[in-house]
């Protein structure tokens, strides 16, 4: 059985703590969370093509969770 791993970025730490937008950026990136990403080849399962697209986004723009997601 799998299930959806989330990590939490608080927005007030966006610009105050350093590398924290590379972070995201990194984690998101399809090298990291692809289906041929280092994160597939450690176990995780990826998501399919258009949630990884919009969570990606979403990430990347620092947009709140509204609770939706889980």
């Amino acid at each position: 059985m799998s299930r959806p791993l989330y990590f939490y970025v608080k927005n007030a730490h966006i610009g105050v703590v350093p590398g924290i937008e590379g972070y995201v950026a990194e984690f998101t990136s399809e090298k990291a969370w692809g289906p041929d990403g280092y994160l597939a080849m450690k176990g995780m399962i990826p998501l399919g093509e258009e949630l990884r697209k919009n969570m990606g986004s979403q990430a990347r723009a620092a947009e709140a969770m509204t609770g939706e997601e889980l």
